[in-house]
């Protein structure tokens, strides 16, 4: 790991957040850049961020926390590069323990070919962006039919211009979902995800080598935040540990 790798990925990071507390259903608090709330409204603490830096303060801590209760949401609690003793403590203090150890990770980019994948497909419109939702949202264990918040999410991460969304369709079936989010300096991974159903048959490998093209018009590396399951699938495609990124959660969705 290298610093400017990590700058790579906090950059993109930090960017996604923003987007996503911009979000018609949900609020942010920025604090300074790289802290603050980002809440995408949906109920489900991996969809709600507080991030924390070094000069994050314990009022502020007090502040963010004030935010999720008023509004009676989930959240996860983290702090790049790791957080302080005493904010730590504070959440603990309120019940906000250490649930997961995430994985920031970093892959190369691949060349971009002439012909694409046939089953990979780029979303444009709205009525695509609902197979974006089905397949993330099948994805992730959810059941279907897609609730209604989640289609009009997606629809709002279509209309976000440094968004591209994706899926991987097969016989009219939406698969796999993705979410490559880029900057002046980074391309992100988001929402890659992959229904039960389809799984261990090597599309999720296919799908990502597509990403990793089309990554490759913004970035020499694709970055990306992994849960602690995720990051073994992560590995075995070739991304490498930037850093680890403790997280915390009254949820008990871990």
């Amino acid at each position: 790991m290298s610093k400017s790798e990590t700058a790579v990925f906090l950059d993109n990071f930090n960017s996604a957040l923003r987007m996503l507390g911009r979000n018609p259903g949900g609020g942010a608090l920025e604090l300074r850049s790289g802290a603050g709330v980002f809440s995408t409204g949906l109920p489900f603490a991996g969809e709600n961020y507080a991030l924390f830096d070094p000069s994050s303060s314990a009022e502020e801590l007090c502040g963010v926390l004030d935010f999720y209760e008023e509004r009676n949401l989930p959240f996860i609690a983290l702090q790049l590069p790791k957080l302080q003793g005493k904010l730590a403590l504070e959440l603990e203090r309120r019940r906000i323990f250490h649930r997961a150890t995430y994985l920031a990770m970093s892959i190369g980019n691949l060349p971009a070919k002439m012909d694409g994948d046939p089953l990979v497909k780029k979303i444009y419109v709205n009525n695509e962006a609902e197979k974006w939702a089905e397949a993330a949202w099948t994805g992730f264990e959810g059941e279907l039919p897609v609730p209604r918040a989640y289609v009009e999410f997606s629809q709002y991460l279509l209309r976000c211009p440094d968004n591209s969304l994706f899926v991987l369709e097969k016989e009219g079936i939406p698969l796999c979902s993705a979410l490559l989010h880029s900057t002046e300096k980074s391309c992100g991974l988001y929402y890659f995800a992959t229904r039960p159903k389809a799984r261990r048959q090597g599309l999720a490998a296919r799908f990502m080598g597509s990403l990793r093209e089309y990554a490759s018009r913004y970035s020499e590396e694709m970055v990306l935040l992994a849960t602690e399951m995720g990051a073994k699938m992560y590995k075995r495609y070739g991304f490498r540990k930037l850093l680890e990124v403790p997280v915390f959660s009254a949820s008990d969705e871990f």
